[in-house]
């Protein structure tokens, strides 16, 4: 069946949309995927949409989309307490309830949350701050490491080598430079972190489900 695109991702908020967004249009070499048509649709429910919204937010691509992708913070969603795969689990079968075809879709649970794939300690962050700081500039320097990682132990130091509170410990060091929050922050770091050696499961889940639809 001719489809109108390859893909659309669902996701639950600016951030993941503009994440998704660049890897997709700039990143492409990188994953070693094949050009493609996308889109990236926000759900304005975000995390603690149910799965009946999920379902509803897709049906209009049912027919139209060869692929669809659902990117979910595993934190806030309800299910925590049964786990990611649980969750993963529950939308399959909605979707799948709905007419989707199981080869055709994909549950992307993140936990923690999508900053976990920005290396907070990554020089394009450093990079970034230094350009953008608006005091505690002296600190953007040789002393950024070690700011970042007080920023990970206020929010609850490190599990197996990763922030246990990515998203708050990244804003805590746009805060701690005064740098407003934006969306265009992590589509700009996406853009230019490096996509190799990452450790974090979602993001190579997210990776390899890409590369097994759209081999380049």
């Amino acid at each position: 069946m001719p489809w109108n695109k390859d893909l659309v991702v669902l996701v639950a908020d600016g951030a993941m949309q503009d994440v998704v967004s660049a890897l997709l249009e700039k990143r492409r070499a990188s994953l070693r995927l094949r050009d493609l048509t996308f889109e990236v649709v926000k759900d304005a429910l975000h995390d603690s949409s149910p799965e009946s919204t999920a379902v509803n937010l897709l049906r209009g691509f049912l027919r139209t989309h060869g692929r669809a992708m659902v990117l979910r913070d595993l934190a806030g969603s309800g299910w925590e307490d049964r786990g990611r795969d649980a969750l993963a689990e529950r939308l399959v079968q909605a979707l799948m309830e709905n007419g989707w075809a199981r080869d055709r879709i994909e549950p992307i649970i993140l936990d923690p949350e999508l900053e976990i794939w920005l290396r907070l300690n990554s020089p394009h962050l450093q990079t970034l701050v230094t350009g953008r700081a608006r005091r505690n500039t002296h600190l953007a320097g040789a002393a950024f490491g070690r700011r970042v990682q007080e920023a990970v132990h206020q929010w609850g130091g490190e599990l197996d080598g990763k922030p246990r509170r990515p998203k708050e410990s990244f804003e805590t060091i746009l805060e701690a430079f005064g740098i407003p929050r934006s969306n265009a922050l992590y589509r700009e770091l996406a853009v230019k972190e490096s996509l190799q050696g990452c450790a974090v499961p979602s993001f190579n889940h997210f990776v390899r489900t890409l590369q097994t639809w759209f081999p380049r």
